[in-house]
């Protein structure tokens, strides 16, 4: 059913650009959680490789906002990305995942659904 609603909202073309869109944040992200911690900092190289992801996803945000309004958009993207950097904390930086952390995805991926219907 989700697959479905998702379906109708997005092309093919546009899910490709925001995955990209979301992988790349998620990788700047990254290097910016790396630069913030107290071995590195903001003079160190993690730092502006972080900048230069986060910066390079205005190009695919320009082709997505020719043909989908930003709420669209913005509620798949913020919803991808939040699972993702979650995945990340707990997997990579070892952050605990507790049960507001699931409710909260659980509530962004709702949005999803509701963003995807028709009012």
């Amino acid at each position: 059913m989700l697959n479905a609603i998702l379906s109708q909202v997005l092309t093919m073309n546009s899910w490709l650009i925001l995955a990209a869109i979301t992988v790349t944040t998620v990788i700047g992200d990254y290097f910016i959680k790396l630069s913030s911690m107290p071995a590195h900092g903001m003079t160190s190289a993690y730092f502006p490789l972080g900048l230069v992801f986060y910066g390079s996803t205005g190009i695919g945000w320009f082709f997505m906002m020719r043909s989908h309004s930003l709420a669209q958009i913005g509620v798949f993207y913020s919803a991808a990305t939040i699972v993702l950097l979650a995945a990340l904390g707990v997997l990579v930086f070892k952050e605990s995942f507790g049960l507001r952390d699931g409710i909260g995805i659980g509530l962004a991926l709702a949005s999803v659904v509701v963003m995807g219907s028709k009012a």
